[in-house]
């Protein structure tokens, strides 16, 4: 129940219902040309390979969606007292800021599927059939399936997709492929003539549009995260004990106090180029994600949207680029190759790029796990965000809450295959 009803009915948000078959064709041959956008993908991704190459260049950090979310969760006293979280912090509040600013201020429409119904020149190609509608239940599903797989794998498309295929990580590149290939067996999974279809897909009355209730939520949580990141961006700068009995020890520790400050203004900028590279490319949008993944259904009606492609190549390309600035990354020798990130004091500076070259069962199965809840619902964690953040009732109340479930136990596994290893 909405418990602060709109008094402006001409504000919500208008679904089209089942058209006449006598339209059908016609919605079927205008989908097939406005679905497909490759100009805005490319954009939108060289954007998110942007927003990832700021945070690697400057902080010496790695864009993690699933890691950077699951941490105020998993670890919340860590994540929200410890100096070298606290950008996590900024990145969070730029992004959610920038959804509220762009939809408000640049494209009212950027986070409304239109191909759903929604919006201003909404289409009805999803009470055509052309679009999967996650149910209730799909949603729950997709959420614990992402929040587990992206926990077990240690990543998801930004962490794998636009990080790691970057730097030619052979796990991420396994990774990508393990949860493409689930992801599109899964949406594939969910079409109509399927067994599945029944729990995981809904009707045009499932579709929950953003109520004032809701919308209002994605204010407070806003509002939260931009409360907690200002005062960071005023602190003093630290100085040294001058009674501290190990002066080397202690100035190192004010270094390290520094460098964490210094994380916050990329972060920030990181978090707003992502947030904005997502609406731009169309990836908040569970119908064009799905109209990739579902080529089943894609290829028989000839509605198949590659746009992801240009998303993931234009990010991935990006942040390539970034990597070869990177000392022990560049694909060539570049003598400018940087050993530590650009606002670092190099004492104790360093990149935290990922090391670990061992392609086990937990990057395979929470690769392919997390594929699995990515074809089912469509959203992954980025998106998830924006989707809660603009206050999409079924990404707030279902997909998250699961997310976070699907994560915590996901970690307490690791934590027991890896005591039993010990």
């Amino acid at each position: 129940q909405d418990l602060f009803p709109s008094t402006n009915g001409s504000q919500q948000l208008a679904i089209a219902r089942t058209p006449n078959n006598s339209n059908r064709n016609t919605k079927q041959k205008k989908n097939k040309m406005s679905a497909f956008t490759p100009v805005q993908g490319l954009l939108g991704g060289s954007l998110i390979g942007t927003s990832a190459a700021v945070l690697l260049l400057f902080n010496g950090d790695i864009l993690g969606a699933s890691g950077i979310a699951s941490s105020f969760i998993l670890t919340p006293r860590n994540t929200l007292t410890s100096s070298s979280q606290q950008w996590k912090i900024s990145f969070m509040a730029a992004f959610m800021l920038s959804v509220k600013v762009f939809t408000a201020c640049v494209d009212g429409d950027a986070m409304i599927d239109k191909e759903l119904g929604g919006g201003s020149g909404g289409d009805d190609t999803a009470a055509a059939g052309l679009h999967a509608i996650v149910s209730p239940l799909g949603y729950i599903v997709s959420g614990f399936l992402v929040g587990f797989g992206t926990r077990m794998g240690n990543g998801c498309t930004s962490g794998h997709g636009i990080c790691g295929m970057a730097r030619l990580s052979k796990r991420s590149i396994i990774a990508v492929c393990s949860f493409m290939t689930t992801g599109i067996l899964s949406a594939s999974a969910c079409s109509p003539s399927c067994p599945l279809n029944p729990y995981l897909r809904g009707t045009i009355d499932d579709i929950s549009l953003p109520t004032s209730t809701t919308t209002f939520i994605g204010s407070v949580l806003t509002s939260i995260f931009c409360g907690m990141a200002l005062p960071r961006f005023f602190q003093s700068t630290p100085k040294p004990d001058p009674n501290a009995r190990d002066e080397k020890a202690e100035l190192a520790k004010v270094d390290d106090e520094i460098n964490n400050n210094r994380k916050l203004g990329p972060a920030f900028v990181s978090g707003s180029l992502f947030a904005i590279g997502l609406m731009i490319s169309g990836m908040v949008k569970s119908t064009k994600v799905s109209g990739f993944l579902n080529l089943r259904q894609g290829l028989q009606t000839g509605s198949w949207d590659g746009t992801l492609v240009f998303v993931m190549g234009g990010g991935m390309l990006v942040s390539m680029a970034s990597y070869q600035f990177v000392r022990g990354y560049a694909l060539f020798d570049n003598r400018r190759a940087l050993s530590c990130p650009l606002t670092q004091k190099k004492t104790t500076g360093k990149f935290g790029i990922p090391t670990n070259k061992i392609i086990d069962a937990n990057l395979v199965l929470g690769s392919a796990i997390f594929g699995l809840g990515w074809g089912i619902g469509g959203l992954c964690p980025g998106p998830a965000i924006a989707n809660a953040v603009y206050g999409y009732p079924n990404v707030l109340y279902r997909w998250w809450p699961s997310f976070f479930v699907g994560s915590f136990i996901a970690q307490k596994l690791k934590d027991f295959l890896a005591s039993r290893g010990s």
